[in-house]
């Protein structure tokens, strides 16, 4: 069963990923856009389940 701590906890893998591969692509490709894209909803799903924590 996925928990908001096991959501949180993946979360933090998939920032990194799309972090290193947002900055190894090359600059306008689509696949940098969607990188970024994971990176930023990765870290909005973290932001919500802190909010939704407490």
């Amino acid at each position: 069963m996925l928990t908001y701590h096991a959501l949180g906890y993946y979360g933090l893998f998939g920032v990194p990923v799309a972090l290193v591969l947002a900055r190894l692509l090359p600059p306008g490709s689509r696949a940098r856009r969607m990188a970024a894209g994971t990176a930023l909803a990765a870290l909005s799903l973290i932001a919500a389940i802190v909010l939704l924590s407490y």
